[in-house]
């Protein structure tokens, strides 16, 4: 698909367009400066996602129901918004769109500044609108990426590109907390919100200097990766996106685009199971362990903190791979070692002591670098499994289904607890989830390019 840039460089300068030259190389302008700005937005979320619900109890006084409510506004307008995410994309220029969710997370982090000056009862609504407004970017940010990325870069660097992004957004979220805690004690908190605000702004500075790139929503058309700033190509593009079936925009026939193959449909299954089960553990594991192994609050933050490090040289490491694994093989091994890894947090968890404790760390550090490689390879499946005029509503859908499996998760497991003996109820789960482990082995996902 030709990806359609609509200035040239001189044009983004404020000069005229030169006649005869080529327009800018946008896989040139975005090879680097996508991950930067990635990574700058995804420490920044994280630094506030950590943030919001610490200073909601410690300072505001709030009860597990507003911190329920907080993550409520963090995931469902995402879900909400999925189909308006991906016909914003379609419609649009991608520097717009990413500009856009940026501003809002912008807004977002200025809106947590200003919540304690509002008085513990305003300041809990301030921080809910912050984190619709945090999710509200999420959701344009994750679909434009999908379809720029495919759009711009050609096939053989897809893998190095999500790569790179993957290593960003781990790096990001497992630097952000500490530096957070440490902001927190000597900034205060809204000089720390007004920190997590001025990186967002330096990745829109990062963006805004990229070319307008718009993505046809057409038929696919031979040259992939070739530039055009013909005026002509932009109206039909815009035209062709106008005119799609609006059935062919839905959420549901996003869902039918992520079933549409033997391999699609077990990759989605395996990434709800993964999202689902993990969060169901999430919800028991703390209590579980603080009750059944020597972990102190302390400690299982340094471990949870570390274990990230794992995610990263996983994305790091997915193209350096043996040929073999660089293929759908790697897919289905990788993937299995991710959900598996449940089973043995599990079992640790349930054994308990030290000994039950080593094998929880265990368990983290194989999710994590399990986790990191199969991240590209999915994306880059996906990218290549799914036509450029389906990838934004695909992504929406695919997006969306994932992002309810969270909440549900977490609300099972905590009815889960009530009811159940948590240890058992992390076993059982832990165990459930080969399940997905065996069926992500199948032939169909080990034949995958």
């Amino acid at each position: 698909m030709t990806a359609v840039v609509e200035e040239t460089v001189q044009e983004a300068a404020g000069g005229g367009k030169a006649p005869g030259r080529p327009g800018p190389d946008p896989a040139a302008a975005l090879r680097t400066s996508l991950p930067v700005a990635n990574f700058l937005s995804f420490f920044a979320i994280a630094a506030v996602e950590f943030a919001v619900p610490f200073v909601a109890v410690s300072t505001l006084g709030a009860s597990s129901l507003v911190v329920a409510a907080l993550g409520i506004c963090r995931f469902a307008p995402q879900v909400l918004l999925a189909r308006t995410a991906a016909l914003l994309v379609e419609r649009y220029d991608q520097r717009s769109v990413m500009l856009g969710s940026e501003l809002l997370r912008v807004l977002a982090f200025l809106l947590s500044a200003l919540a304690l000056a509002a008085g513990p009862a305003w300041g809990t609504v301030v921080f809910c609108l912050a984190n619709v407004a945090l999710a509200c970017g999420s959701v344009l940010t994750s679909v434009s990426t999908q379809v720029l990325v495919p759009a711009v870069f050609p096939d053989r660097e897809l893998p190095r590109i999500y790569a790179r992004l993957s290593m960003a957004e781990s790096g990001a979220d497992g630097l952000a907390p500490f530096v957070t805690g440490v902001g927190l004690g000597l900034l205060g908190v809204p000089w720390t919100f007004a920190t997590a605000a001025a990186l967002a702004l330096c990745a829109c500075a990062l963006l805004v200097r990229i070319p307008r790139i718009r993505v046809p929503a057409g038929p696919e058309a031979p040259g992939k990766g070739e530039e055009t700033t013909e005026k002509t190509e932009t109206t039909e593009s815009t035209e062709s996106t106008e005119k799609r079936s609006p059935g062919r925009t839905t959420l549901r026939h996003g869902l039918r685009l992520n079933l549409a193959t033997p391999a699609l449909r077990i990759l989605t299954f395996w990434a709800l199971a993964y999202n689902f089960g993990q969060c169901v553990i999430e919800a028991l594991l703390l209590i579980v362990l603080l009750d059944q192994t020597p972990l102190t609050a302390v400690g299982f933050g340094v471990i949870r903190s570390c274990v990230v490090l794992f995610a990263v040289a996983g994305s790091g490491l997915a193209e350096r791979l043996p040929a073999r694994l660089r293929t759908g093989l790697g897919t289905s091994v990788f993937g299995c070692g991710a959900v598996a890894s449940y089973a043995l947090v599990g079992f640790g968890a349930y054994l308990g002591g030290t000994a039950g404790l080593v094998l929880v760390l265990a368990g983290f550090v194989l999710d994590e670098f399990c986790s990191g490689v199969v991240a590209v390879r999915v994306q880059t499946f996906r990218a290549r499994a799914i036509a450029q005029e389906d990838r934004a509503i695909a992504t929406a859908s695919y997006r969306a289904a994932n992002l309810t499996a969270v909440p549900v998760g977490f609300a099972l497991g905590g009815l889960a607890g009530l009811f159940l003996s948590p240890v058992h109820t992390l076993v059982t789960v832990g165990a459930l989830m080969l399940l997905p482990a065996v069926l992500v082995l199948s032939r169909s996902v080990r034949e995958t390019g």
